[in-house]
């Protein structure tokens, strides 16, 4: 991200830091921990957090922090610095529209991913698991669709992709700079766009319903947009009578909705960017495989896809009328 961000040009004092607290040692681990438990024990959360932030950036240069959850120990500290700042949290996906305990699930009670999050949570740093978080009422929530939040911890809750007091012009331009890669697609000569998904996280063997996805393309178009997911390494092969172009990685799902209008949206099984219809005005088709369902049961793989009916009233929660499933 931080070259990326360095050549679009339009931010400043962009940082790069190589610390990610998932992967440091056990020994540096418990020493941010002891840390954190000090300075919850005498009142100095709040310090610790802007210390934290300080080796990152110059937090008091900003009046407004705006990030995409509170999940994450920097996220979290960000989040903690909402009485003194504008904090924006940013919709992130499907968990934000869940329910956030104050306490472990029974069914979480043996994980120890769980406890580290419910006593972070509890001690107020960041919320890993997603539990209720105290200082998240002091931030603003942006959501595709509000009215859908469970979780209403937030001192406002508002519309993520609202036209409303968006200069359109000077957004469409943004957008094109940050990712200049959205101007080498003609959207005209696509009659459809497929979001993947690797089917290897669901069966050892996701070979056989690959197939079902060119065959379905083979019989029902003449030129594909083909957008990956970022885990995505498999290639798609389709008849020679269908033209396919793949969009650049560095292009975010979300990025290419607005160029959408009048094209057949396929998503491979569930995916959060069918949040995204309604506030677009856009339908997409939800591929859903025969038996994938039950063979990932059989496999006991770590990834499950929804059954056809949580399929249907997942759809139903966030797309609704603005979905069609289809069955292969």
């Amino acid at each position: 991200m931080h070259p990326f961000c360095e050549k679009a040009g339009i931010f400043s004092k962009v940082y790069a830091n190589d610390k990610d607290y998932q992967t440091i040692s056990v020994a540096k681990k418990m020493e941010i921990v002891f840390g954190m438990f000090f300075h919850f024990i005498f009142g100095k959360r709040r310090n610790y957090c802007k210390k934290l932030l300080k080796e990152y950036v110059s937090i008091d240069d900003y009046d407004e922090i705006v990030i995409i959850a509170d999940v994450g120990i920097v996220s979290g500290a960000c989040v903690s610095l909402g009485q003194e700042k504008k904090v924006v949290i940013l919709e992130d996906g499907i968990n934000d529209y869940s329910c956030r305990s104050k306490w472990i699930p029974k069914n979480k009670i043996k994980s120890l991913y769980a406890w580290q999050g419910f006593i972070m949570a509890r001690m107020g740093y960041c919320a890993p698991g997603w539990y209720y978080l105290n200082d998240d009422s002091f931030c603003i929530k942006y959501a595709s669709q509000p009215e859908k939040m469970i979780y209403k911890n937030y001192k406002e809750i508002l519309p993520l992709y609202s036209k409303e007091g968006t200069e359109q012009q000077l957004f469409d331009t943004i957008i094109k700079r940050i990712y200049p890669a959205i101007s080498n697609i003609d959207f005209n000569e696509c009659d459809a766009i497929i979001f993947t998904r690797p089917l290897d996280d669901f069966v050892k063997n996701g070979e056989k319903y690959k197939k079902k996805i060119e065959e379905y393309i083979d019989l029902h178009y003449k030129n594909v947009l083909i957008k990956k997911h970022p885990r995505e390494k498999d290639s798609y092969n389709f008849n020679s009578n269908v033209k396919s172009i793949e969009a650049d990685n560095s292009i975010p799902a979300e990025a290419l909705l607005p160029y959408l209008a009048g094209k057949d949206i396929l998503i491979v099984t569930t995916s959060a960017i069918s949040l995204f219809m309604k506030a677009h005005q856009l339908k997409c088709k939800i591929l859903f495989f025969d038996q994938l369902y039950e063979e990932s049961i059989t496999e006991n793989t770590k990834f499950k896809p929804l059954s056809l009916e949580d399929t249907k009233q997942y759809c139903e929660k966030f797309a609704s009328n603005c979905y069609e499933i289809v069955v292969l």
